[in-house]
């Protein structure tokens, strides 16, 4: 059990590392971009593409957050008793559960927010910024809902493992 949550731990950890890096290097490439041809359509870009890029900084470090404050408190508890381990940690799970399926429901509302915006752009309907605005908007929500659902999966296998092991 203490292996299967040291990977749940990394995996997290992982997710954080790729999330922050994705938000700075995104934010970068959309800057470079408007610096080298600036115009209405990379200025919507760049926007779109920073605001969602601090969202993805701030979760990638709530996620460190809370992998360290999660090895802190329940590591000692691994090794010594199982099932209170299982006690804690599947009420956790729900909630997380929880809020995935929020995330996910709003980043698909972002991402179909901005194949709209971004048709109207392209068929000539609206302007130039839309179109940047809806290309930024759908990358950016395109990776964070790769991420959600990669968080749910991981979750669903870590839950999976725990309650194989906790028993009847």
């Amino acid at each position: 059990m203490e292996r299967r949550f040291d990977l749940y731990l990394w995996g997290e950890r992982a997710t954080a590392l790729f999330l922050m890096g994705w938000g700075l290097l995104s934010a970068a490439a959309a800057a470079w971009a408007y610096a080298r041809w600036p115009g209405k359509m990379l200025w919507a870009l760049l926007l779109a593409v920073c605001l969602l890029s601090l969202v993805q900084v701030y979760a990638g470090i709530r996620r460190l957050l809370q992998a360290r404050r999660l090895r802190k408190e329940l590591h000692p508890i691994v090794e010594i008793a199982p099932p209170s381990f299982a006690a804690q940690e599947i009420p956790r799970l729900d909630k997380r559960e929880q809020s995935a399926m929020r995330r996910r429901f709003i980043e698909q509302a972002l991402f179909i927010l901005g194949m709209c915006f971004a048709l109207a752009g392209g068929l000539r309907l609206s302007g130039q910024f839309l179109l940047g605005t809806g290309a930024g908007l759908c990358v950016q929500s395109a990776v964070l809902l790769v991420i959600t659902l990669t968080s749910q999966w991981r979750d669903a296998v870590y839950r999976n493992e725990i309650e194989r092991e906790k028993g009847p």
